[in-house]
């Protein structure tokens, strides 16, 4: 299995993201003007050539900018030391169902904090599905936040991670 990551494949994240939220997880509000920030990493993930993954990462600024209305990460000891633009959000990360359970969205996460860092993150947060909370906490992040329900009724909770 020839595994490939990359970063700038907007286009096919999105089909990914469609595919996974909104088909298969019933999602309605799935794109949002971050989606077109350039400063916005859009990682996909390929096996064997075929697409089977994504992640998206981006400044909190940008978020604070573009979507005001979008709840807040909590702060957190992790954030010491680094600005707002230094803290970095990862989201929308999706395996498509035939690839999963190999252990590809492990390798989405990593790629999304090595491209999150490479552009200046020195903090990585996340607003993560409860189910898989387990599969962050493995990577190094940490539980911030209690559950909520405010991504459309799904519980989730904030997890943070210091990359450098």
């Amino acid at each position: 299995m020839a595994i490939e990551l990359k970063v700038g494949m907007r286009e096919d994240a999105f089909e990914v993201r469609r595919r996974v939220f909104m088909d298969e997880q019933g999602y309605e509000n799935e794109f949002d003007a971050i989606d077109d920030d350039p400063s916005c990493l859009h990682i996909t993930l390929y096996v064997d050539g075929e697409l089977a993954g994504c992640a998206r990462a981006f400044p909190a600024s940008v978020e604070r900018a573009l979507t005001p209305d979008a709840p807040c990460p909590p702060a957190c000891s992790l954030d010491e030391g680094a600005e707002l633009s230094e803290v970095y959000l990862l989201g929308r990360v999706a395996v498509l169902p035939k690839f999963r359970r190999r252990g590809l969205a492990t390798a989405i996460v990593q790629m999304s904090d090595t491209a999150a860092c490479d552009a200046g993150a020195k903090v990585c947060k996340l607003h993560a599905q409860e189910y898989v909370r387990d599969l962050y906490a493995k990577l190094g992040y940490v539980q911030i936040s209690d559950v909520d329900y405010e991504d459309e009724g799904q519980p989730h909770l904030w997890m943070a991670k210091r990359l450098s």
